[in-house]
């Protein structure tokens, strides 16, 4: 058959979806995770039918080329050159910085476009959690990579901006230190360790070993500071008070940080958020309060680390505040209150309800008990969404870390005493406030009516979220839901892991198609829970290393979490309890661990129960993931 036109091109739809899948399998492609990233699949189009299509996952500034595949019996009339080269040149005009590719008969037609071969374990590792490189690919596929532009260049006498003096982002600053890479370090509170010290009365399950990041031990240590008792569990103030305010207080750190400045905006100097010629050679422009005053600063990279504590999840169920809420507030505490403490007052002798179903939730719930332990007529509610509490309670023995699994298993035992009125699935709407209480309104899991009257206070312990106007002018790249950096979404999504672990990740999933720009710490996780501080030190680490060009250094995993026992773990709460992150089938490793990492937490055993499977499964019936 031959065309007698030239077909048309356009970007793909969610409604094209069948036809690009015929397509896929008319060629014997694979069609795993393809549909996830349509919108940056391109059709050919010829009497009004799909002849042809080309499609890349995106990772950041690498993406991964895909599905180029044309009908049968069009094949050799140019139609793959077309829809090839008109991707190629809109990966260039999005700042892509690398295309890579698998490919089983192809490798010789890709060459001609520039694609050199390279070895399958050199791929960055936001392509190993990729479905091509997860299996969907046989095993036997030609790993290609074409450079499209090379690393920009850059002020090197510009510093890096921190945004945040919490943990996380005093551990950039430590690596940033060890480099020798110039820094400034803005916070918005009026000390460092601020989100920590709002819950510093908290004792957290963690102990200190996992809260000390090891660039700033060693720095600290010359010194004379002498580490805390590792497997000591410190309240959340301690972390701030015994490391990050001596950190800060070191001259070279004293001299860049600047507190009570809250970050605004980051943008481009010259360019707004449309304007990509030359984008990536301009430095960042910081836009910042501090102490009323309008700053601006220019910078060669930007790390965000100013966390979610800030912008708590609501009380109404759907994302947006209940009905009344906010004439409530008053009556509403967000976080952790210091309710055997500070806060006693306010809770003693009252009825509280606690919404929320994570580790602040048991924490609040924990304390009210003990209050009400001293004051008999101090009661208690507690309402979660989910019908299912199998994360809530946790891992008990089979957490790595005890004191998380017996804060878990402390909460089952409360809940199951009856010292506390329980509400399983409930979805707050509204708030009514009379007469000094409230009444709270909402929808059970079979959606008939529920009204909780008599509430003297509300503890909202639903999460957070990241505050994402900070970047709104610069090109982020978000998962749809989590609003954790894309390619790191997957791998954290709570709707599929419910063990809670994650992998280890990098630079390459902390990136953004804004070349210089990095999330790193809770931020990085969006609305995503369970984020240990160890894993921000590692991704501090991994991308400053990036920052300073050494991405051998930035492409090393140097972590190992501990499991949180839930994944795969059957309670009486948990009617399919089968049904796990992992399932029936094995964890797939995305990354190699060093050689002397013990093998547990977020290596290979992510879930702690299941066997390792290679990144690239055995051949299938697929010729050809290019």
């Amino acid at each position: 058959m031959l065309l007698t036109t030239t077909p048309t091109l356009r970007h793909a739809t969610q409604a094209d979806w069948l036809a690009i899948e015929a397509l896929l399998v008319a060629n014997k492609l694979p069609t795993d995770g393809a549909k996830a990233h349509l919108t940056t699949y391109l059709l050919a189009i010829s009497n009004a039918e799909v002849v042809g299509t080309a499609g890349a996952d995106i990772y950041g500034q690498i993406a991964l080329l895909r599905s180029v595949a044309v009908a049968p019996g069009l094949h050799k009339q140019g139609i793959g050159k077309l829809l090839l080269e008109r991707l190629l040149q809109e990966a260039r005009r999005r700042d892509i910085g690398k295309l890579y590719l698998l490919t089983v008969t192809a490798p010789e037609y890709f060459a001609q476009y520039g694609f050199k071969r390279g070895k399958i374990e050199d791929a960055p590792l936001a392509l190993k959690a990729s479905a091509e490189l997860q299996g969907a690919c046989p095993a036997c596929a030609a790993f290609m990579s074409l450079t499209l532009q090379e690393a920009p260049r850059r002020n090197e006498a510009l510093p890096v901006a921190v945004l945040g003096a919490g943990p996380v982002g005093l551990a950039a600053a430590a690596e940033l230190l060890e480099r020798s890479i110039p820094f400034v370090i803005l916070e918005a509170g009026q000390r460092v360790g601020a989100n920590l010290l709002d819950y510093g009365h908290v004792r957290l399950f963690s102990p200190w070993q996992y809260n000390v990041d090891v660039a700033m031990a060693k720095h600290l240590a010359r010194t004379g500071w002498q580490a805390p008792p590792a497997a000591e569990l410190p309240l959340a103030g301690e972390v701030a008070e015994r490391v990050l305010q001596p950190f800060a207080a070191l001259p070279a750190v004293a001299s860049a940080l600047k507190l009570d400045t809250k970050v605004v905006s980051v943008s481009r100097e010259g360019f707004d958020k449309v304007k990509s010629a030359g984008r990536s050679e301009a430095p960042f422009v910081i836009r910042a309060m501090q102490a009323g005053t309008t700053i601006e600063l220019r910078v060669r990279a930007v790390i965000d680390a100013t966390g979610t504590w800030g912008t708590p999840n609501p009380v109404g169920a759907s994302g947006l505040q209940a009905i009344g809420e906010a004439e409530a507030k008053s009556q509403i505490f967000y976080g952790i209150p210091d309710i055997v403490g500070s806060a006693r007052s306010r809770f003693e002798g009252k009825r509280t309800l606690v919404v929320g179903a994570g580790h602040s939730a048991a924490n609040a719930l924990l304390y009210l008990a003990e209050l009400a332990g001293q004051a008999p007529e101090t009661r208690l509610l507690w309402s979660v969404r989910s019908p299912s509490l199998t994360r809530v309670f946790g891992g008990g023995e089979a957490d790595a870390l005890p004191a998380r699994g017996r804060l878990g298993s402390s909460l089952k035992a409360l809940r199951d005493s009856g010292a506390l009125e329980f509400i399983s699935g409930l979805r707050i709407t509204a708030i009514q406030r009379s007469a000094g209480q409230l009444t709270v309104i909402g929808l059970d899991a079979r959606g008939e009516n529920v009204t909780l009257n008599s509430i003297d206070e509300i503890i909202c312990a639903t999460g957070q979220r990241p505050d994402l106007s900070l970047t709104s002018e610069l090109r982020v790249k978000l998962d749809p839901w989590l609003e954790s950096t894309e390619a790191l979404g997957p791998l954290i999504d709570p709707n599929v892991h419910s063990c809670g672990t994650v992998r280890p990740h990098g630079h390459r999933e902390l990136a953004h198609p804004e070349p210089g720009l990095y999330t790193i710490g809770v931020k990085s996780y969006g609305r995503a829970p369970t984020f240990l501080m160890a894993t921000g030190f590692e991704q501090a680490r991994s991308v400053v290393a990036a920052i300073a060009g050494d991405f051998e250094a930035a492409d090393r995993v140097e972590l190992n979490l501990p499991v949180t026992g839930v994944c795969g773990l059957g309670t009486a709460d948990t009617p399919d309890a089968d049904s796990s992150c992992c399932g029936d089938d094995p964890v797939t490793s995305t990354v190699a661990l060093t050689a002397n990492s013990p093998k547990v937490g977020c290596g290979p055993t992510s879930c702690g129960t299941k066997p390792v499977a290679p990144v690239i499964a055995a051949a299938t019936t697929a010729r050809c993931c290019g």
